[in-house]
């Protein structure tokens, strides 16, 4: 590849500017799933299509992406990820940025079928109310959320499962 491609790839791929508008989301593991936008207006819209992510609207107003998906449809995808595991965003014009699982975060709903449950999380036990769990994982430096819910026994929205990935740096080609 001549080296003003190499270049122009870099600038493209360079995680310093989110991609704006994603379409594509593509993990390590080889599964990719179409993103769609939630419908304005309404917060808890997931789509029920496999295949699909949706983008959870509330992060965008912090600058992170947040894709939700249900745990019997492509959100069991995020369950198998792991730190250290890689994932990109794609937008509709054919640019992608390269992510890397940091921490994953785990919480019992209190009340599991309400988006506004109190949570306990399951790390260190600890009381969140809905708004701390936001914070603590939508908000801060620029990152990626997937989540999903957690099963345990016949109720599927038991608890909730955040996988938090951060951009990476790819490094300059060689000249």
């Amino acid at each position: 590849m001549p080296l003003l491609l190499k270049n122009l790839f870099q600038k493209l791929a360079s995680p310093k500017k989110p991609i704006e508008d994603v379409n594509g989301l593509y993990l390590s593991s080889g599964h990719f799933m179409r993103v769609v936008p939630q419908p304005a207006g309404k917060p808890e819209f997931v789509s029920g299509i496999s295949g699909i992510a949706t983008q959870f609207q509330l992060p965008t107003r912090y600058g992170n992406v947040g894709l939700i998906a249900h745990n019997y449809l492509s959100g069991k995808h995020f369950l198998e990820l792991q730190p250290g595991d890689s994932l990109y965003l794609m937008d509709g014009f054919g640019r992608r940025r390269r992510y890397q699982v940091q921490s994953i975060r785990r919480y019992q709903a209190l009340q599991p079928r309400s988006p506004r449950s109190n949570f306990i999380d399951l790390d260190t036990q600890e009381f969140c109310s809905a708004s701390d769990v936001f914070k603590r994982v939508y908000m801060g430096e620029y990152r990626v959320v997937l989540q999903t819910c957690i099963e345990r026994g016949t109720i599927e929205e038991w608890g909730r499962h955040f996988v938090i990935a951060e951009p990476v740096t790819e490094p300059p080609p060689p000249r």
